[in-house]
């Protein structure tokens, strides 16, 4: 009878202890939200900014054969808004791990990564196929980028609580992490449609 009652108490310590956690230490705060919401919002406004008025011609320009033309370019960003859509969904799913947030890298780490001008080889899943033409592509990126904004100001998880999988050194990332390269992605390639549109071959 006693030992019941031990294990009783332990079990409800525990439970009692990881609530109260779960519902005090919310590590993702509203500076972090506001972060994530200015720059995707920016970064969103700044695509739309260089593709609106571009001719098809335009848009199907590639500086060489091996290259993307600003069409794929949008292509690729906008199933990247479906898989880390999909990616955070998932892992919202699953139980909190704040624990791990002591391991989590600074987002300037980040970004600095998207900065780096050395070439990133693109994911099979977000290769683009090309068989979209012309602003269709914009209307695939901006309909996945809409549903990211809008998830993000108004979300209660704590996106610093739950993680994502990765190879290698890392392993582990948080959502907030996630949508840090997400938005860096975005003006990594904004890069790229400024260079496509520069060429000096670029139909005027």
């Amino acid at each position: 009878m006693t030992k019941a009652i031990i294990i009783i108490f332990v079990f409800t310590t525990t439970f009692i202890s990881n609530n109260v956690f779960s519902q005090k230490k919310h590590l993702w705060t509203d500076s972090n939200r506001k972060f994530l919401v200015d720059n995707l919002e920016r970064t969103r406004i700044e695509i739309i900014k260089e593709t609106q008025s571009l001719t098809l011609e335009q848009w199907s320009f590639k500086e060489d054969s091996t290259k993307w033309s600003i069409a794929q370019v949008l292509e690729h960003l906008g199933l990247y808004e479906r898989i880390f859509a999909q990616e955070a969904d998932i892992m919202l799913s699953s139980n909190p791990e704040p624990q791990l947030d002591s391991l989590s890298l600074p987002d300037t780490s980040y970004i600095n990564w998207m900065n780096d001008p050395s070439p990133h080889k693109a994911e099979w899943n977000a290769e683009p196929l090309g068989f979209m033409k012309g602003a269709d592509n914009l209307i695939f990126f901006l309909f996945g980028r809409n549903h990211i904004i809008e998830f993000i100001k108004n979300t209660t998880y704590d996106l610093k609580a739950h993680f994502t999988f990765r190879w290698g050194k890392e392993q582990r990332r948080s959502i907030h992490a996630l949508m840090v390269v997400h938005f860096g992605h975005t003006d990594r390639h904004l890069k790229q449609i400024n260079r496509i549109k520069n060429d000096p071959k670029f139909p005027k």
